[in-house]
Parts: C-alpha cells; sequence; structure tokens
C-alpha cells in the first residue's frame, strides 16, 4: 500500500468513527439510560415505615404485612386509605426535571426547611427524602433537604400527604354490615328503653336494599309506641354501620365526658352473635358531642349534625307523622296569624279568599301551601314533651287548619326551637309537643300578601 493509499483508508477510518458516534449520540433534549433522579426510586421491600412532619407536627405511619399502624404520636390503627396511598405515592414517585437551584425561590415554591416533609425509612435508617412543595401545573415542586436544586415531581402528590395527625387515624367509631343487624336497644338515660327486633322478611330484596327501609317491631318500651316509625330504626343502624369521627378527643377525663354515664346506649346486635355498642356522653360544645365504642377507651368528638341520626329516645320512635292530605283533595286551608291570617277553599280548580274579604287569589301561589300537607311529619319530640307552656303552646302564635271531604289536621304552632331551626307544634288534641321543621311550617305560614294575584299597572 502506497503512502496516498494508506493516508486515504486513515482518513475513511476516521469519518467512520465520527459517523458512528454521531449516529448514536442522543439528539437534543433525549436523554440515554436513566434520567437523573432527586432521589433513588423505593420499592415496596426498601422501606416499612412513613414519616411525615407538617407545620412542626410529626406523625410516624409504620406498614407490616399490608397493614398500616399510626405509631406516633400516638398508637392508633392508621387511615387505610390515606396511609395507603402515601406508601404507594412514595414507590410511585417520578420527576422531571430541574425548575430551578436558587435559594430565593425555595420559599415561592413552598419547599423552604420548614416545609411539609417526608421520610422513608427502614426501621430506624431513612432511605428517602423530600420536602413537597406547592403543586405547578401537572406537576409538584420538591427538594432533596440540604440541596438546593428544585425539581419537578410529576403529578400533584401534595395533597396525599399534606395531612393533620388526625387525618392519619382511623376515624371509624362503629363499623358493620347493615344486613348483618338483628335487634337494636336503647336505653336512655332520662327517657326509658326500648327493644326492637327486625322483622322478618316476606319476599327476598334487591342486594343493598337492607337498612333504612327495612321493617322493625317493638320488642318493649318503657313509654307508649301506638305506631311505630320504622324509618328511624334502620336509619340509625345505617348511620352506625359506617359511623366517624370529626377528632379524637384524646385524655378526655370521665367526669368531662360523661361516658362513664352517657346519656344514651345504642346496642346493635348482628348474625353470629357479636355485638355493637355506641355510647353518647355531654355536648363538648353546642354543637360537639363526646361519644364512644364499648371496646376502646378512645374518646371521640361527633358533629352534632351526625349524632342526631343515633341520639334517639323511645319517645322518638313513635310515628311523627302530623297531617297526610293529598292536594287534590284538599278543599280549605285556615291560618290564623295575627295580622297575616288567612282562609282560602276550593272552587273547582281555583282558590277563592273568604278572609281577608275582598283578597283575589293567585291560585298558582297557593300550589306550595296545598303541597304541604301530604305526608307531614315532624322530626322529633321536644326534651319536655309534657310542657306546653316551655313550647308556647299555651298561647301559640299560629294555628293551621287544613281540611278534605274526609280528614281534618289541627296544629297549634308554638315558639322556635333553641337553634331557630324548628317549632313546637301539637297536633289535634294529642298530648305530644313535636318539632316540626321550621321551613316546612313556613310553607303555610305565609303572608297574605304572598298569596295575592299581582296587579299589572296599566291595565
Amino acid at each position: 500500500m502506497n503512502r496516498k493509499t494508506a493516508l486515504a483508508f486513515s482518513v475513511f477510518l476516521l469519518l467512520s468513527v465520527v459517523a458512528f458516534i454521531a449516529l448514536r449520540a442522543p439528539e437534543k433534549g433525549e436523554r440515554r439510560g436513566e434520567s437523573p433522579r432527586p432521589m433513588a426510586k423505593i420499592k415496596p421491600t426498601d422501606w416499612d415505615t412513613l414519616e411525615v412532619t407538617r407545620s412542626k407536627l410529626t406523625t410516624v405511619i409504620h406498614r407490616d404485612a399490608g397493614k398500616f399502624q399510626v405509631t406516633s404520636p400516638v398508637t392508633y390503627p392508621a387511615d387505610e386509605t390515606a396511609a395507603r396511598a402515601a406508601f404507594e405515592a412514595i414507590e410511585k414517585l417520578d420527576f422531571g426535571d430541574v425548575v430551578t437551584d436558587q435559594k430565593a425561590k425555595q420559599a415561592e415554591f413552598e419547599v423552604g426547611d420548614d416545609g411539609l416533609r417526608v421520610v422513608a425509612k427502614k426501621g430506624a435508617a431513612a432511605v428517602g427524602e423530600l420536602l413537597i412543595g406547592k403543586a405547578v401545573g401537572a406537576g409538584t415542586m420538591v427538594r432533596v433537604p440540604g440541596k438546593d436544586d428544585i425539581w419537578q415531581a410529576n403529578g400533584s402528590i401534595r395533597f396525599t400527604f399534606d395531612k393533620s395527625e388526625t387525618d392519619w387515624r382511623d376515624k371509624s367509631i362503629t363499623t358493620f354490615t347493615v344486613a348483618d343487624a338483628e335487634k337494636l336497644d336503647i336505653t336512655s338515660k332520662t327517657g326509658g328503653t326500648i327493644s326492637l327486633k327486625k322483622a322478618d322478611k316476606k319476599a327476598e330484596t334487591k342486594a343493598g336494599a337492607a337498612g333504612a327501609n327495612d321493617e322493625w317491631t317493638v320488642v318493649t318500651s318503657s313509654v307508649p309506641i301506638p305506631k311505630l316509625d320504622s324509618t328511624v330504626a334502620g336509619g340509625m343502624v345505617s348511620a352506625l354501620a359506617s359511623w366517624k369521627t370529626n377528632d379524637f378527643g384524646d385524655n378526655i377525663k370521665p367526669d368531662v365526658s360523661a361516658l362513664n354515664d352517657p346519656a344514651l346506649t345504642i346496642a346493635v346486635s348482628l348474625k353470629g352473635g357479636k355485638k355493637v355498642t355506641a355510647l353518647i356522653g355531654n355536648k363538648k360544645t353546642e354543637d360537639e358531642f363526646y361519644v364512644k365504642s364499648d371496646t376502646s377507651p378512645q374518646v371521640f368528638i361527633v358533629k352534632k349534625w351526625a349524632v342526631e341520626h343515633i341520639n334517639k329516645r323511645p319517645i322518638d320512635f313513635r310515628d311523627k307523622s302530623i297531617c297526610d292530605i293529598d292536594a287534590a283533595e284538599l278543599t280549605e286551608v285556615a291560618v290564623t296569624h295575627g295580622a297575616e291570617s288567612y282562609t282560602i277553599v276550593k272552587n273547582g280548580k281555583d282558590w277563592k279568599a273568604t278572609k281577608p274579604a275582598k283578597t283575589e287569589v293567585d291560585s298558582s301561589k297557593v300550589t306550595p301551601i296545598a303541597g304541604a300537607f301530604k305526608a307531614w311529619k315532624a322530626t322529633g319530640f321536644a326534651d319536655d314533651p309534657s310542657s306546653l307552656k316551655a313550647a308556647g303552646l299555651v298561647k301559640p302564635q299560629a294555628t293551621i287548619v287544613a281540611k278534605s271531604k274526609a280528614a281534618t289536621c289541627s296544629l297549634k304552632i308554638g315558639d322556635e326551637s333553641k337553634d331557630k331551626q324548628s317549632y313546637y307544634v301539637q297536633a289535634g288534641n294529642a298530648p305530644d309537643v313535636f318539632t316540626v321543621a321550621k321551613w316546612s311550617a313556613d310553607r303555610v305560614l305565609v303572608k297574605v300578601a304572598d298569596i295575592k294575584k299581582t296587579t299589572v299597572a296599566g291595565k
């Protein structure tokens, strides 16, 4: 090979190498191999403990054989859904690029040293740690403590970890399957006792139909139950089957909660001989109660609206119907209510006013009034059902009389309840004092002007 040929061959080899390298090199913006990460990928077998520090308070959750337990600041079963989601979020962490390495941006992206911090551990050894910042677009800003680089984690993951200590705890008070309930026993500290059992079903119902629609019968009762409101027992069972707390009453003494001598005890007997018992104690505030189950010393704090589904005295199982006249059968409505008193009567398909005199009624405005009397039920009974004076029924503020050809409803409207949500009402000559939702009575206690025909100017 002469000198020129050798030189040409050498140049060819060099160009071939350069071309090969160029073809193998990634295009601009393309990575080869593993993408860089601020934290190594963690597999389920790599760790068993999660520490979450929020507002300088740390919660520790431990996983063992697929079960989750809060181990600090208290030892308590973890909320299964919240804990599982957090562990899976750590294992599925995926990252984009570095957004910035400027320290001044840490506060803006909420990844400062006092921010939301998560630590994955195997025993006592940390295997990964991140500060979780604000969500930006489809990602979440994160930073490894001690480093300045702020990364974007893919997905909105902050809400998965941004929880208070109580949010990590299982908030279940009582849990069971509704269809398994067979018997209900209620003991009121001041209102006697009642025992009910679920009636035998005449036919199989569709799956999931159990609960509020089940039929119940009275076994024993310390108060007369002339007619049972079966929906009360069904509603209580449905509520107790998945009853959850709003907050925990840790270290609450018995003399404060009164759960050592509860105002109400509710026991649900289940198939197989099991029993679930709930206790209702004192009010914490006007809007909250102390409650617990009989199987744990843990005291819970539950909102009034959640307790109302369960806090039923024996008298509350009575049927609470106060009127049942269909709008199509209604012939007359007479309301005595001071200056807003009125009487309307059915005339064919229209309504006419006999009081006040010379009042021309708009029949379309009477429609909601006429519809108020069908299956009208009270919400409950007064705390002291024997005191008409306390309920303002000795001299009622209003009376309502509704008539059809076959029936008459006569209602006395007393004072408002303390929470301004109900009226005290007496139906006919019965001694019971009901609580009736204010909105339902106000449909009838309208102003006379509200049922008059509107006069159009110029006509």
